[in-house]
């Protein structure tokens, strides 16, 4: 099952449920189309190279413990692979 919805914070659809962070897993796994995020910080799913879900559909983004030669990394499905993000060098001041 494929959803795709904008999301507003605190919003309640007719089902009753309401779409936040600590309960959108209610809804089961569905895929959520959010074009802006905006104000705050993101935090993507973990997963371990052995467990990364399909890379089908294309656009998806996940955080991989060890999926850079062993290092942690970024990765983003192009439908068909994860490919790593090369995350750079430390930020500093």
């Amino acid at each position: 099952m494929t959803i795709t919805a904008t999301v507003t914070p605190g919003f309640t659809y007719a089902t009753g449920v309401d779409i936040s962070s600590t309960n959108l897993n209610q809804l089961g796994s569905p895929t959520v189309t959010i074009n802006e995020i905006s104000g705050t910080i993101m935090t993507l799913k973990s997963y371990d190279l052995a467990a990364v879900p399909s890379a089908s559909p294309a656009g998806q983004m996940i955080y991989v413990a060890d999926g850079n030669a062993g290092a942690a990394t970024v990765a983003v499905s192009d439908g068909s692979a994860w490919k790593v993000v090369a995350l750079g060098a430390t930020i500093s001041t």
